[in-house]
């Protein structure tokens, strides 16, 4: 009996070619989620999560006012109390109503 003969060298790795297919794909994958970080979504979320209504305006020594936007659908209004603890207003209560409206004109 005889070998076969062997043309053409030796015979490349049989899983080679979907070696290479992944890797091409897998670098696809990255090149197309670092070209647009602006389409990223993951620090594009509301920073309040929880809000309250029930806080005395003297607590409150400055406002802050977040647009709604592609981050978070609804407006944001962040008050920073005399303590330093940073809280989220309830954007729905009338006198915060108006407290936004006049931060956002201004």
């Amino acid at each position: 009996m005889s070998l076969p003969a062997m043309s053409g060298g030796p015979r490349p790795w049989p899983g080679l070619g979907l070696l290479l297919l992944g890797l091409l794909i897998l670098t696809a994958m990255v090149a197309s989620s670092v070209a647009n970080p602006e389409e990223s979504n993951d620090d594009l979320n509301c920073v309040c999560v929880k809000t309250t209504s029930s806080v005395h305006l003297k607590r409150i020594t400055s406002l802050e006012v977040i647009k709604a936007g592609r981050h978070c659908a609804v407006p944001q209004l962040i008050a920073t109390l005399k303590n330093g603890r940073k809280i989220c207003l309830d954007p729905q209560t009338p006198l915060h109503k108006k407290i936004m409206k006049k931060l956002l004109e201004s």
